[in-house]
Order: structure tokens, then C-alpha cells, then sequence
């Protein structure tokens, strides 16, 4: 019987003869914590607590907050989509016909809104699981769709349906441009650190030592993805608050 606090619960409490304070009970003494049950010394998970798995670290290394704002439009802007085909059908009918004199309108309307209903999961599965990747379907689904739509306002000389189409088009762009920004800006600030102890330009996650390409590592950024980051940041700083003078005495 021990008389006495814990030392294990206690790291303050007097040591116990033979066991050192904030140590478990069972090590030897001098022992790495996480020792006594199994673990790794110097690994990265404490004691008792299992890594997050591979799929999840990498979808938070590119998530951004404002991920969430641009998956809840695109949901949203989805189940408008849905819902005001199925409430003004025979009008979206007269539209298909337009297009297609003697088509089959309502085969190819019941396609396009099965096509649609797959951009909203998509684009629900994104937020659920906190994966941007899951956005770039959502988004070039219906930029395709657009770009289609317009190509066909060419030939049919629908002018005010062309520039209508050619705007949402435009939108879904920038769209997208915003989310790989977004993912960018994510997946720098989740890098870690620099070493001290490397060389200049060489990171601990980057053991080739090969700094020429953009992509070499697994935390470096593409041309494209340092184009966006440079794009949002200008753009922040343009619609950002201004500095107030001071006061000249």
C-alpha cells in the first residue's frame, strides 16, 4: 500500500521511492513517457491516442474556413436549380425546344437535372468531409453546362441567353479560382516551420534538396496555386480597411 499522492496524476506530488515524479508507474526510471504503454518514443500521437487517419490530415491541410461559404452556395445555388425545374417544368420544356427543334425536350431536361442532383452531393460531400477536392466537380460541372448553354445561343441567335449564360459562366470561374485559392492558402499555412539546422531554401519535409520546381515537395505550391494565393491576397488587400491617418501635432 502507497501512501500519498499519485505521482502519475500529480506531476507536482513527492516522488515515491524508486519512481520519478510525472512518470508511470511500471517504467524504469529515466524511461520516454508513453513507454510503459507501448508507444513510440518521439512519436507524434500521446499516449492512448490513435493518428487521424491519412485522408483526413490531407483534406485539412487544404480546407479554408471560407470553404464553407462556397460549399453552402453551391448547395444552395443546386436545390434553387432543382426546385425551380420541377415548379416551372413546361417552361424549361419551351427552352429545350428552342434549342432543339424536334428533340426529345423532356429526356434531355430529366438528364440535366439528374446531372444536377449529382453537383449538389458533391458538393454536400465537400462540406461534410471537409474536402475542397469535391467543390471542382460541382463547379466545372456546371461551368460546362453553361459554356454548352452558350455555344448554343451562338447558333440559335439567342443573344440575351448567350450574355446570361456567359455571366454565370464567368462567376463559376472566379468560383473556382477562389476555392484553389483558398486551398493554397490552407495548405501554406498548414507547412510547417522551416529548420533551423537546414540549408537555405531546403525544408525538413523536403530531403531532396531539389528546390528548382514549385511542386517538389509535399508542401510546396504550383505556379497556379501561387498565382491564386497572389490574386486573393491583392484582392484582400484592396477591399481591406484602410489605415486611418494620424494626428499631426
Amino acid at each position: 500500500m502507497t501512501l500519498g499522492p499519485d505521482p502519475a496524476a500529480d506531476p507536482d506530488a513527492t516522488p515515491i521511492l524508486g519512481v520519478p515524479a510525472g512518470g508511470a508507474q511500471g517504467a524504469p526510471p529515466g524511461a520516454a513517457p508513453g513507454a510503459a504503454q507501448g508507444g513510440v518514443p518521439g512519436a507524434a500521437p500521446g499516449p492512448g491516442q490513435a493518428p487521424p487517419p491519412a485522408g483526413l490530415r490531407a483534406g485539412a491541410r487544404t480546407w479554408h474556413r471560407f470553404h464553407y461559404a462556397i460549399g453552402v452556395f453551391l448547395i444552395a445555388y443546386g436545390l434553387t436549380g432543382l426546385l425551380s425545374g420541377f415548379l416551372l417544368w413546361s417552361d424549361r420544356q419551351d427552352e429545350i425546344d428552342g434549342y432543339f427543334d424536334s428533340g426529345p425536350a423532356t429526356g434531355i431536361l430529366v438528364l440535366v437535372k439528374l446531372v444536377e442532383a449529382v453537383l449538389v452531393l458533391c458538393a454536400l460531400a465537400g462540406v461534410a468531409l471537409r474536402r475542397d477536392v469535391l467543390f471542382v466537380p460541382a463547379t466545372a460541372g456546371w461551368m460546362a453546362g453553361f459554356a454548352m448553354f452558350a455555344v448554343l445561343d451562338v447558333f440559335t441567335g439567342r443573344w440575351g441567353g448567350l450574355f446570361e449564360h456567359l455571366l454565370y459562366l464567368a462567376g463559376f470561374v472566379v468560383l473556382l479560382f477562389l476555392s484553389y485559392g483558398l486551398s493554397a492558402k490552407a495548405q501554406l499555412a498548414s507547412a510547417p516551420l522551416p529548420d533551423a539546422d537546414a540549408p537555405d531554401g531546403e525544408s525538413p519535409d523536403d530531403e531532396s534538396g531539389d528546390s528548382g520546381g514549385s511542386s517538389s515537395g509535399p508542401h510546396r505550391l504550383t505556379r497556379t496555386q501561387e498565382f491564386a494565393l497572389q490574386a486573393i491576397n491583392r484582392a484582400a488587400a484592396l477591399t481591406g480597411p484602410r489605415p486611418r491617418p494620424g494626428r499631426h501635432d
